[in-house]
């Protein structure tokens, strides 16, 4: 594969992004400086066949006189305490699954190394990996296997090497050109992103229907992506090219019905309703350079687009539109019936994180659906709870979501709590007719996606050349929120909750929450 636009991430742009993830020990806010910082700098979540998983990780700000006196640790996707080692300012450390292995396959690797406890690995389907000092938050390496994060680093090849300012965003990761990573440097080459996007789907909705795909160049010239490479990721005939000249002009719009077989014949585009990730692939002379964008949607209603939009905070999102616009900028997301209203991400220690949900629409809602006379619950993701019964939400309703354990005072123990313990924590508040459910997962104190999904479609796909069962999901809402960036600051571990302020603008957007006093159960 031919590699091209390779950048680094330079020691002053390490610096830069990691003194803001640092924490401090008497409040737990993930955005001050006031102890040594540190930075998941490289992350191998799927690695090739024979290669161990890795994080590679960099210190900057105070050298470490011990490593275990500041509680030092890996919590989430894999768990794993430093010794009592000093650690200087800028040095690079790699923590993996199997220290022999990684000895084995790096044998230039000279720093220190790591290996984290024994049952854990990198979920190849996406996580949140923290590290903590002292209890609190301090980087949060959130990533994903689905588009718009790049596909090279799902078992491809490529590491993930952090690259921008919020790591939570999919933008601020990218795929490493160097074949199966490239640990103990901070002078990681990467896939740059490209400039032109699939902006927009309109799927395949019955008899009679059109189906297109739509690209947007948000670049300052115009871009000939003719012979680029279509792929929709889990069906058979799977690959399609744009055809010959086909030319985007700077901040245009260009909509295909038809791309082109790998034998050159036209074809109709065709995708999928129940969802589906979609992948274009820039092609130079022949040959993949690595560059893409992506798009992924979940189940889209009759009628209905799939697309992206743009953030105040510079980010985007993906997701059903309010209508198509072929040709045109994007409508904004579609929302609802379900919302997350409240989350209460970064609590004091000693106090309890959760998450309120409101049903905005006129219609009682079943948390509970039936697919090929088999029940699905809703999901909510992010925290990794399905509603196990057929509870209802009526129009108005609140409910609450908290988790199994929350962290003690002392800043890193765990301490179980009860929906009873719960409701006579915030007795006064949350009304007895208020519905709580618990989670076994957790929020991470820096940012991650949750979202509200619906069970639409169940069906045989293949996978890996094997036919798999799939339960296909709507999104009702979603919010991807940050300790940083335009988030509001006090809902970072001054205790206070976020709070939603429009239901008709989506919940990836910063402006639309406020931090306020946490009031689980009252809108």
């Amino acid at each position: 594969m031919k590699k091209i636009l390779p950048l680094a991430l330079s020691a002053t742009m390490l610096s830069a992004l990691s003194m803001t993830a640092c924490t401090e020990s008497s409040s737990g806010k993930t955005r001050t400086v006031s102890i040594p910082a540190m930075t998941v700098t490289e992350l191998m979540y799927h690695p090739a066949e024979g290669y161990p998983e890795f994080v590679e990780l960099t210190l900057s700000g105070t050298s470490l006189s011990s490593m275990s006196s500041v509680n030092l640790r890996l919590d989430g996707a894999v768990e794993f305490t430093f010794p009592d080692e000093s650690l200087d300012k800028g040095e690079i450390i790699v923590v993996t699954e199997d220290s022999a292995l990684f000895r084995e396959k790096y044998p230039d690797y000279t720093g220190r190394l790591f290996q984290w406890d024994a049952g854990f690995k990198l979920s190849n389907s996406g996580d949140v990996l923290e590290v903590k000092l002292d209890g609190k938050g301090d980087f949060d390496a959130r990533y994903d296997n689905n588009a718009p994060w790049p596909s090279l680093a799902d078992g491809a090849g490529s590491s993930l090497v952090y690259v921008g300012d919020n790591p939570a965003y999919a933008e601020s990761w990218a795929a490493s050109t160097t074949v199966n990573g490239n640990p103990g440097s901070t002078e990681d080459p990467y896939y740059a992103a490209s400039s032109v996007r699939i902006n927009e789907i309109l799927p395949f909705h019955g008899a009679g229907a059109s189906s297109w795909i739509e690209f947007y160049n948000a670049g300052s010239a115009e871009v000939d992506i003719g012979g680029w490479k279509v792929v929709r990721a889990d069906a058979e005939d799977s690959i399609r090219y744009v055809p010959s000249g086909t030319k985007i002009d700077a901040k245009g719009y260009v909509a295909l019905h038809t791309l082109l077989t790998e034998s050159g014949d036209e074809d109709s585009v065709s995708f999928v309703a129940r969802g589906e990730a979609v992948y274009l692939r820039e092609v130079q002379n022949g040959e993949l350079t690595g560059v893409e964008s992506g798009l992924e949607y979940s189940a889209v209603p009759t009628g209905l687009s799939a697309g992206v939009i743009e953030l105040s905070d510079g980010s985007a999102e993906q997701g059903t539109l309010q209508k198509p616009t072929e040709g045109a900028a994007n409508a904004e997301i579609a929302l609802g019936p379900i919302f997350i209203s409240e989350v209460f991400y970064n609590p004091l220690d000693g106090d309890v994180e959760f998450l309120e949900i409101v049903n905005k629409g006129d219609s009682t809602i079943s948390l509970r659906s039936m697919l090929n006379l088999k029940f699905f619950g809703w999901k909510v993701s992010g925290i990794g709870f399905e509603f196990g019964e057929n509870y209802t939400l009526e129009p108005g309703e609140v409910a609450v979501l908290i988790p199994s354990s929350y962290t003690a005072v002392d800043g890193y123990s765990s301490v179980s709590i009860s929906e009873s313990e719960f409701r006579e924590k915030w007795n006064g508040t949350l009304a007895d007719s208020i519905q709580v459910f618990q989670y076994t997962g957790k929020l991470s104190n820096r940012g991650e996606k949750v979202s509200i999904e619906e069970p639409s479609e169940i069906a045989t796909v293949k996978k890996n050349a094997v036919d798999t069962t799939v339960v296909f999901y709507h999104i009702s809402d979603a919010v991807l929120y940050s300790d940083g960036g335009l988030w509001p600051e006090n809902a970072d571990g001054e205790g206070y909750s976020l709070n939603r302020i429009d239901y008709s603008v989506t919940g990836y957007e910063p402006s639309n929450w406020e931090a306020k006093e946490p009031t689980p159960g009252v809108l």
